[in-house]
């Protein structure tokens, strides 16, 4: 009794004494509480229900049952309705191409002979061959040549280094080639002949023994009868009368120049 006596006074001075009420409560409710029995809990649902409800969920249709009503309605689709059990469509086979060349059309502006046949169709006529390009020598000239006549065309000529014309049996000129400068072409002229023209006579126009011609230039050679009378005309002393055009002189490095 003592000891329980001198423990309280401790805790009032201590000012310890409620948590030691707490405490005695506490020992005197545990044995009450262990006494009482434990609440049972509440049963659990039926789980066949449970799982009679799931099963109802699941079974029902997502989709809406279509009624008598709803086929009546007309359905709206693309394009027209096809039957499903009819065959498809035999695919027919494609026309071999013609692998044949066309001839080629003629020129309307062009004329075309008729055929002998009387069909009616025109025969296209060949094409000419194309000529090769000539070539000269570098000093070659091209000259035109005759007797300088009203209306007459003049021969044109090509003429080598100391090439007569017009021939060799009746040489009245002689090509004797060019001068320093390339520029002109120099002839030997016969005795019997008096020149006048553009060219230019050496030593002296009054003594012409050599004629200097340029392209483009003309030169007219008179053929006087050594026999005639010094006061006979000029109808009486020409035997004839030539002309002389020197058209083009080739030069080393042309296109046409080998």
């Amino acid at each position: 009794m003592n000891v329980l006596s001198t423990t309280w006074q401790q805790l009032v001075r201590r000012r310890l004494w409620p948590v030691a009420v707490l405490l005695v409560a506490a020992l005197a409710a545990v044995p009450v509480l262990l006494s009482r029995e434990a609440e049972v809990p509440p049963p659990p649902a039926d789980p066949v229900a449970v799982t009679a409800e799931a099963e109802d969920s699941i079974a029902e249709p997502v989709v809406a049952k279509v009624t008598a009503a709803d086929r009546d309605k007309r359905r709206r689709v693309l394009g027209s309705r096809k039957d499903p059990f009819e065959p498809a469509p035999v695919k027919k086979a494609a026309k071999p191409k013609d692998e044949t060349p066309k001839a080629e059309e003629p020129d309307k502006g062009a004329e075309t002979p008729a055929s002998s046949g009387g069909g009616g169709g025109g025969v296209v006529a060949p094409a000419e061959p194309v000529k090769p390009k000539k070539y000269y020598e570098a000093g070659t000239l091209v000259v035109r040549f005759g007797e300088a006549k009203d209306g007459a065309e003049l021969e044109r000529f090509t003429l080598a280094k100391l090439a007569p014309l017009p021939d060799d049996e009746f040489p009245l000129v002689v090509y004797m080639g060019l001068t320093k400068d390339g520029k002109k072409a120099k002839f030997l002229v016969d005795a019997a002949i008096e020149a006048d023209g553009d060219g230019d006579c050496k030593p002296h126009p009054s003594s012409c023994e050599t004629i200097l011609l340029a392209p483009g230039e003309t030169e007219f050679l008179d053929v006087i009868d050594p026999e005639a009378a010094e006061d006979a005309t000029d109808e009486e002393r020409i035997l004839a009368q030539f002309q002389l055009d020197l058209v083009d002189i080739k030069h080393a490095g042309d296109d046409d120049v080998r």
